[in-house]
């Protein structure tokens, strides 16, 4: 097991020794907690309810160990008014603002005025602790106001059924929020209530996955893939006889675990936009097309399948605000499940317009294989989709390994280390286990980026040419985001040509311009499945429309720039304002949304651990300078190559800036940092040559502690994950 150098396994002891210790210290810490939530956000207030009118909230699940239920309200002034619960407990509780229903028990709570900083606060009401037997009671409850209130809640289009709220006795469009909580002052770690997680992260999953699959991956899978890459690592360095094609297996092997863990640890449809990835390659398998691109559409945006898998699982009422939480009760699930068995929902009456129509079918066509192994469950369908986007993202993982290994061919163990900081890039992990078009254009960038260091080294082969100008017209198909490549690819051709224009790379290249020539006139007759977005996309980079994207940016290249500056700097004092705020939108940007955003928006780590990832990016570049200065003779030998290495993802986020580009004044900040992914090879490749500054003899502790420190961060971010959400 740990054979291989031992430079790499002491350095790898102690730095894993703190980390390890820090996340042990997360999981024992006792904490406020949930005893569970209804899965309603309070994404705004719903439900005005005037003085005396009593809000009723019918067909709730109170678990078993709760002792105070909490409310959100905002109220005309700054003092909470005079506020009373009446709560019914039993199998025939009706929501009534009086006394006791048929059969049922009522428990009364109030609360007296309360002068408070904001108008938008807390209500909390203390009940008499239920007993842990049974788990869940049926109940509901009302309450009223001494003056004016609003709740909050979820707006929905439509009544919502069965057993919507009331205020004053008249059915409301949407739910109002509601959070179970133990007595005040009680406290738990994460460790002691392992149990209770890992029976709701297997609610909504297929038959095979229980809590026994999350403490094998826990406690088994995941830490043997920190050792198996240790080792990897060590092995490489030590030149143990290992094999490149053995050593791609392994790395493959390593970054599908790896992705697959995410793929099952993140709650079903809570990936972005995943609704819509999800609908798109159902179409394409029930009725052999892509979704509409039209807005107005009269096909449904999602199937009758799909839908009632998301009414079932609460999606539409808790995806975007993070102190809610995803179904935990098994009564819900049930609910669902007989829902399926008296409906019989239909999986091929979707194909409206939605998020996703504007891409190309490529990447969705390859998620269709797995659509058709598994069952009709929307949930097992999702599952094979997701542990499929795994392999492929996987990928990226075997050709950062490859790019490091052309420029350093007599050092593999650099190409290791390069791949394994791509397999654990937490977010780069999270968006590889969940079905997004961004896993398709991430592994196809990777290629084409292996590709063209290829050609500036060796030459336009036959083989190279092909796959090259497969990929630059197939990429923009995945996803338009592949286009802000387009400007290096040109340079890094214009390079080679430069360098290679002998009689023999002829071949080589007209395979290229043939290839790309041929494949773009397949595209346009292929057009309703086969093509780039249509032009005049509201974000049109991020759905797929280069041009319309980048209007804004290039009619105004110096207000471009400006707004570039103020993303990454503060703003100078003659340029135009370009967000509401002085705070750093880079920061935001690629720092807490490039390492730590799980989820549909937001499972975030605390501002610490984004320091601290801060300060190591800001190191990398100055450490790069250093490594520059000491082995100035093998960079000025390879100037070429690293000077396209470097432009790789400078072009990526220019493109990316360029598509959310406005000359206005922004308010909130729409970027994401995976939007970068498409570089992430040539940046972890940089990332191990900036090592380079702490020497020769330094730089296998260095490389070994940064390597355990990412697998302790993706290790992290996983707990963070299913404590997010689940506990």
């Amino acid at each position: 097991m740990f054979a291989g150098d031992a430079r790499v396994w002491k350095a790898a002891a102690v730095a894993a020794v703190p980390l390890l210790a820090l996340i042990v210290f997360y999981c024992m810490r006792p904490r406020d907690y949930y005893t569970g939530t209804n899965s309603v956000e309070a994404y705004t207030y719903i439900s005005p309810t005037p003085a005396g009118e009593p809000m009723c909230v019918p067909g709730l699940q109170i678990p078993a160990g709760t002792g105070r239920i909490e409310l959100q309200l905002v109220s005309r002034t700054t003092t909470r008014p005079a506020l009373r619960m009446v709560l019914h407990l039993g199998e025939f509780a009706r929501p009534t603002a009086g006394g006791a229903a048929g059969g049922a028990q009522t428990i009364h709570s109030t609360l007296a005025p309360l002068a408070v900083p904001s108008s938008q606060i807390s209500a909390v009401f203390s009940i008499p602790r239920l007993s842990s037997h049974p788990a869940e009671r049926p109940a509901s409850l009302c309450v009223t106001a001494g003056d004016l209130v609003n709740w909050g809640g979820t707006p929905l289009p439509v009544v919502p059924s069965p057993s919507p709220p009331t205020a004053g006795g008249h059915p409301l469009t949407g739910r109002i929020a509601v959070w179970y909580l133990p007595p005040a002052g009680s406290q738990r770690s994460y460790l002691s209530r392992i149990g209770a997680i890992l029976d709701r992260a297997s609610l909504f999953r297929p038959s095979p996955v229980g809590p026994w699959l999350y403490v094998l991956i826990l406690f088994v899978l995941l830490p043997g893939l920190a050792l198996a890459s240790v080792r990897c690592l060590a092995l490489a360095l030590a030149g143990g006889g290992e094999g490149v094609q053995r050593t791609m297996a392994w790395l493959f092997a390593i970054a599908a675990l790896n992705f697959a863990c995410w793929a099952l640890i993140t709650p079903p449809f809570q990936a972005p936009d995943e609704v819509d990835h999800f609908a798109y390659t159902q179409s394409l398998v029930q009725r052999g097309e892509a979704p509409s691109r039209n807005p107005g559409s009269p096909l449904a945006r999602w199937s009758g399948a799909e839908t009632l898998a998301l009414e079932g699982m609460s999606f539409f009422s808790d995806h975007q605000v993070g102190d809610t939480r995803a179904p935990w009760s098994p009564h819900q699930e049930d609910e669902y499940r007989q829902q399926v068995a008296t409906k019989h929902p239909s999986s091929s009456d979707g194909g409206g317009n939605e998020t996703a129509a504007t891409h190309g079918a490529i990447y969705y066509a390859a998620l269709a294989p797995a659509y058709l192994l598994a069952s009709s469950s929307p949930f097992s369908q999702l599952t094979l989709m997701r542990l499929t986007s795994a392999l492929i993202g996987a990928l990226a993982v075997v050709f950062a390994f490859l790019l490091a290994r052309e420029l350093a061919p007599g050092r593999p163990w650099l190409g290791v280390l390069a791949a394994l900081l791509v397999a654990y890039q937490p977010m780069y992990g999270f968006i590889s286990g969940a079905v997004n078009n961004d896993v398709g254009v991430n592994a196809g960038a990777a290629a084409l980026e292996l590709l063209l260091i290829m050609m500036l080294r060796r030459g336009v082969t036959l083989r190279l040419g092909l796959l090259a100008g497969a990929l630059l017209v197939a990429l923009p198909v995945v996803k338009g985001t592949a286009y802000s490549l387009y400007p290096v690819a040109g340079i890094a051709l214009l390079a080679t040509l430069w360098r290679h224009h002998r009689r023999a790379d002829i071949p080589g290249w007209t395979a290229l311009v043939a290839t790309t020539l041929a494949l773009r006139e397949s595209s346009a007759r292929f057009a309703h499945v086969f093509h780039p977005a249509a032009v005049g996309s509201s974000t049109p980079l991020e759905v797929g429309a280069p041009a319309g994207a980048v209007s804004e940016a290039l009619a105004h290249p110096l207000g471009y720039l400006a707004y570039l500056w103020q993303v990454f700097l503060p703003r100078l004092p003659f340029m135009a304002r370009h967000w509401e705020t002085t705070s750093f939108p880079g920061f935001v940007i690629f720092v807490e949304r490039g390492w730590g955003a799980f989820g549909w928006y937001d499972v975030l780590f605390g501002r610490r651990v984004f320091d601290v990832i801060f300060a190591v990016m800001i190191a990398v570049p100055i450490l790069g300078l250093v490594a520059i200065w000491r082995e100035w003779p093998f960079v000025r030998r390879h100037m070429l190559e690293l000077v396209i290495l470097a432009l790789m993802p400078l072009a990526v986020v220019a493109g990316v800036e360029a598509a959310f580009y406005t000359t206005g004044v922004r308010s909130l900040v729409a970027e994401f940092g995976r939007y970068a992914f498409p570089a992430i090879t040539p940046l972890a490749v940089l990332v191990v040559a900036s090592l380079h500054a702490f020497g020769r003899r330094w730089i296998v502790f260095a490389g070994a502690g940064l390597l355990v420190a990412m697998i302790a961060l993706s290790y992290a971010s996983q707990l963070l994950t299913l404590t997010g959400f689940y506990a």
